[in-house]
C-alpha cells in the first residue's frame, strides 16, 4: 500500500470513528474504500487522456475497474449500514449471467 493510500485509510477511520461507527468497522470499510485505489488511478487516466490511450488498455481499465471496484463499495455500503446493493436499473445485477 502505498503512503497515501494509507493516510486516506487513516483519515477514513477517523472520519468514520467521529461518527459513531466502531473502530474496527470503520477500519473495514477504510480498506474497502481504498483497496482499489490503482484502479482508481487507471480509470482517472482514461477520464484525462481518454484520447491518447488505444482500444485495448481502456477496455482493460474498464474490466479490471469492474471486476474489482464494486464488491468492495458494495461491502463498504453494508458495513455503513445503508444495506445490500439494490438492482437499481434493473438489469439483473443479482442474477448470474447464465440465467
Amino acid at each position: 500500500m502505498n503512503e497515501n493510500t494509507q493516510r486516506v485509510r487513516e483519515r477514513i477511520i477517523v472520519a468514520l470513528t467521529a461518527a459513531e461507527i466502531s473502530a474496527a468497522t470503520a477500519s473495514d470499510i477504510a480498506f474497502h474504500m481504498t483497496d482499489w485505489d490503482h484502479n482508481l488511478a487507471d480509470l482517472m487516466k482514461v477520464y484525462d487522456m481518454s484520447q491518447e490511450l488505444d482500444n485495448e488498455r481502456v477496455s482493460e481499465v474498464v474490466i479490471e475497474f469492474l471486476a474489482h471496484v464494486p464488491n468492495h463499495v458494495a461491502a463498504a455500503r453494508k458495513l455503513i449500514g445503508i444495506g445490500p446493493i439494490e438492482d437499481t436499473f434493473d438489469v439483473g445485477v443479482l442474477k448470474e449471467d447464465d440465467e
